[in-house]
């Protein structure tokens, strides 16, 4: 028994035949329609050639036979007993053999008296008598007839004057033929038959005929709908192979790509990390040099998050694409301030010469929210953006401003890291085919030589998607701006 499943899977070839059964039978329903209009018409042809072909002249033999039996009475009024009943036997042989045949109904021979009376005669010896000695027949004449004698009657001037045969249709099978009956070329009466032809076998063998070609042309149509479903099916199934093994390949050559991109990100990322992590080391050394009873507690609280910083690189070596939980997490509990304010007086401050070099504006806003990143990720993005604005004003003394603000409708924190420097340069600010600014892509720098440089904002734009941030770039009067929007 067929599966749901199996017979889901078969739902393309079974509405495929569904359709060409359906286009069979009224293709089917068409011809017999066509079929039945052919034959009527078929028959109606035949009825109009019969009776000018062949009713009226079955009519006309019928007549002459009468008359050439009747002729040797003409010659011979006196006539014997013996001759009356032979003749007799003869006329009624005559009219009997027309009746037999299948397609006529009644025959017999009219006749209009001296007082304008119109008689039918159906039997020979009435006819012999009537004929020799005038007399009239003795039976008395059927309603059937009614019709005969009254197109008889109407047929006066056809039958007597122009000795042309008169023929009325009755309905669309059914004629009244009247002949002219003569003695010696003078028109006497008329020989009437009623005749049906019956067309049904001929009807039965054409439309039979119409039916095995129907049927004949149906399986012609069907075998070549099928041939062509079987085709279109084997070439659909290539299709669909070819689609997906090019698919796999296409999917193959993404995991492939993304993963080499993962690889790039993680060896940049971790090259990037290493280098500050020299410095971090450098700070500890000199922070262990310079350690003093007064400044103990300072050190150490400045040392454990030098370490935290050391161990977030460490496990940045582990693996390149880490779980989720270890950047956001509903145990972090970070505040962005306590960030910017350490790496400003922990890391530029002890690089940098305030006042020199550059010198710090920190607005930030009071009871900003904390957010369930990890602090050392926010470190990871901060540092190479105020490092970006340092290193591409050297030898100025440029004011680095940075700013939080918190959109309450929105739910989101903003963090503006701007200089009053010569501003980033304009190409850098161009989008590519992706909608992202060449300053965030990688290998995006003004120096020289390349080297390591142009990864600190590719760096920190990975990890703010990482982290499900923006970081956007522009630049205004007073120079560049970096511009993070963090959920």
């Amino acid at each position: 028994m067929i599966s749901l499943k199996e017979f889901k899977s078969y739902h393309f070839q079974l509405y495929h035949v569904i359709i060409l059964i359906l286009i069979v039978i009224l293709s089917q329903v068409m011809l017999a329609y066509i079929n039945v209009r052919s034959v009527d018409n078929v028959v109606n042809k035949s009825i109009e050639l019969y009776r000018w072909d062949t009713a009226e002249r079955l009519a006309d033999l019928a007549t002459t036979s009468l008359e050439l039996l009747l002729q040797p009475t003409f010659n011979s009024p006196n006539a014997t007993s013996e001759f009356r009943t032979s003749t007799s036997e003869a006329l009624d042989f005559t009219l009997s053999q027309q009746i037999l045949q299948k397609n006529v109904e009644d025959i017999c021979l009219l006749f209009k008296t001296s007082d304008n009376k119109i008689i039918d005669i159906d039997q020979g010896s009435d006819l012999f008598d009537y004929l020799t000695k005038g007399l009239l027949p003795k039976s008395t004449s059927t309603k059937k007839r009614e019709k005969a004698k009254e197109w008889f009657n109407k047929s006066q001037n056809t039958l007597f004057k122009m000795e042309s045969i008169a023929t009325l249709k009755e309905g669309t099978h059914t004629f009244h033929i009247l002949v002219p009956f003569s003695k010696h070329g003078e028109v006497l009466g008329a020989v009437y038959l009623k005749v049906s032809p019956d067309f049904k076998n001929i009807t039965k063998a054409v439309a039979s005929s119409y039916d095995q070609s129907g049927a004949l042309i149906s399986a012609v149509i069907l075998l070549s709908l099928l041939a062509m479903f079987s085709i279109t099916t084997f070439l659909v199934k290539d299709r669909d192979m070819a689609q997906y093994q090019l698919f796999k390949h296409k999917e193959k050559e993404l995991k492939e790509r993304i993963e080499s991109q993962k690889e790039s990100f993680f060896t940049k990322k971790i090259y990037h990390a290493h280098h500050k992590a020299e410095k971090i080391v450098g700070f500890i050394k000199e922070d262990l040099r310079n350690l003093t009873h007064e400044n103990l507690e300072t050190v150490r609280i400045r040392l454990s998050k030098y370490s935290g910083f050391m161990g977030r690189v460490i496990y940045d070596m582990k693996t390149y694409n880490p779980p989720i939980n270890v950047i956001r997490n509903s145990t972090f509990n970070t505040n962005i301030n306590s960030v910017i304010e350490f790496i400003v007086n922990n890391i530029f401050k002890r690089v940098y010469k305030e006042g020199n070099q550059c010198t710090f504006n920190l607005m930030l806003m009071e009871n900003l929210p904390s957010i369930n990143i990890n602090e050392y990720v926010v470190w990871q993005i901060l540092e190479p953006l105020i490092q970006n604005s340092i290193d591409h004003n050297q030898k100025k003394n440029i004011v680095i401003e940075i700013k939080t603000t918190f959109d309450e409708q929105l739910n989101k924190i903003n963090i503006y890291i701007s200089d009053n420097g010569s501003g980033i340069a304009p190409y850098l600010l161009e989008t590519n085919e992706n909608g992202i600014k060449k300053i965030f892509l990688e290998n995006s720098t003004t120096k020289n030589s390349l080297g390591h440089a142009g990864y600190g904002c590719y760096i920190a734009y990975e990890i703010c998607k990482l982290c499900g941030w923006t970081l956007d770039a522009y630049n205004t009067n007073q120079g560049a701006v970096f511009f993070i929007t963090a959920v």
